[in-house]
């Protein structure tokens, strides 16, 4: 964190990282990837600051990053196929992911109040069994995963539509669950 940057207050969770984004260290640099277009359009970062942003279009994760938002993955094995990811890998990786985020939950002064499934994939996945489906949204807060610490079942949970060029849901649809989040983070800031 720089100097004069926001505590992290909301985090993004990919599933894993794209041969783009773990080739050049930015989060969603896929160029089919829609996450920043959909930041953009949302007006999400203009919700969590007090002044305006222009659109975002490209690879901004620095300027989010100082405004409050972080990302990370679930799974931190890169490759552009989320389905190669073996049910082993997720089975595994589900212990590991929730402790590497209560760490981070811990180490950043108690800020962070969202965490943002960038997908359902991840969010269903975090789950013995794997949900069957879910909704995009804030999610109910008697919906957590049993081997949860209880800093993350706080926490207001979020799945946003994948950004994905692969994933097949209509533009309106794709934007509707990040316009939701700007929404509610413009009202979160007016209330503190």
């Amino acid at each position: 964190m720089e100097n004069g940057d926001l505590p992290m207050h909301t985090l993004f969770i990919g599933h894993n990282p794209s041969i783009a984004t773990w080739q050049t260290g930015h989060y969603f640099a896929n160029p089919t990837n829609q996450f920043w277009k959909l930041v953009g359009k949302s007006d999400l970062l203009n919700s969590a600051t007090s002044f305006e942003i222009d659109e975002i279009t490209s690879i901004d994760d620095d300027l989010m990053i100082s405004r409050g938002f972080g990302f990370t993955d679930f799974i931190e094995k890169p490759g552009n196929d989320a389905n190669a990811i073996t049910r082993s890998e997720i089975e595994s990786n589900r212990t590991i992911f929730a402790q590497r985020i209560e760490k981070y939950a811990n180490d950043i002064n108690s800020g962070l109040k969202r965490i943002c499934f960038v997908g359902k994939k991840q969010w269903k996945q975090q789950f013995a069994p794997n949900l069957s489906k879910c909704g995009h949204g804030l999610q109910e807060p008697d919906m957590r995963p049993k081997h949860w610490p209880k800093i993350l079942c706080n926490l207001e949970i979020w799945v946003l539509a994948s950004p994905s060029g692969r994933a097949v849901i209509s533009a309106s649809e794709r934007l509707e669950s990040y316009q939701k989040l700007a929404q509610h983070l413009e009202n979160a800031n007016v209330d503190d």
